[in-house]
């Protein structure tokens, strides 16, 4: 089963789709890919909107897909890619973001250095007792912040994922085999916006990580992952 973890598929609500069409378009290339489930995860920001303002925004946005969908388009779960702000470890909502039916947030960390107070603010999000969180691309941070950061944030109770447009170019590709050699991602996500802007789907990425026969079993490790998480299963053996 391949699963989508990251997309900005759903129409208007974000920096993603621009309308109905292209999210169809979207669907149409997952399905090629023979992508399963996709988890739509819009932006939220916890300064500029309410979880309430953002859930009706999310389903108003599905509602106006539902009616084009196809019958080989991939299951649909929903979440949210939350950026991380220090208000986040007190948010009584916080819960509401998590992947529908899951305790599971996709948390995005700020494009700077990953400092102390950012650290221990995850390490306090961590152990609420109500959320189970999984870092969103933690390639990216390497432009902001140095490795040793990177490895702190991930040795919390997190699990990574990563984007499979960043296995396409070669330095990119070089850090995500060196995270995944690390044991720091268990996902893949497209982090899909918009067409023609160079995003790839999941399956591209399992194929260029599972080439290196070092990591020939990595799909089913992270399929298995995501079987997991959908299903709120625990991960005791990973975090």
């Amino acid at each position: 089963m391949l699963i989508d973890f990251h997309s900005h598929f759903l129409p208007q609500i974000d920096d993603g789709s621009r309308s109905i069409e292209e999210s169809v378009k979207i669907l149409d290339i997952m399905a090629k890919g023979g992508i399963d489930t996709i988890v739509a995860t819009p932006h939220f920001y916890c300064t500029e909107q309410s979880v309430e303002s953002f859930l009706e925004n999310r389903t108003k946005a599905y509602e106006k897909l539902a009616p084009n969908l196809k019958p080989e388009h991939p299951d649909i779960h929903f979440g949210a890619e939350v950026l991380y702000d220090h208000s986040l470890v007190n948010y009584e909502k916080l819960p509401e973001l998590c992947i529908k039916g899951t305790n599971w947030l996709l948390l995005e960390m700020p494009y700077t250095d990953l400092d102390d107070k950012i650290l221990n603010g995850v390490a306090s999000i961590t152990e609420r007792g109500d959320v189970k969180v999984f870092i969103a691309h933690i390639e990216r941070y390497l432009n902001f912040t140095s490795m040793k950061r990177l490895e702190q944030l991930m040795r919390l109770e997190v699990l990574g994922q990563i984007n499979a447009r960043s296995l396409t170019t070669f330095m990119s590709k070089r850090r995500c085999m060196k995270l995944i050699e690390h044991g720091y991602v268990h996902v893949l996500g497209s982090d899909y916006h918009r067409i023609g802007r160079g995003d790839v789907t999941v399956d591209i990425g399992y194929g260029i990580i599972t080439s290196n026969k070092k990591f020939d079993d990595f799909a089913e490790y992270a399929e298995e992952n995501g079987r997991k998480i959908l299903a709120d299963e625990p991960l005791d053996s990973i975090i």
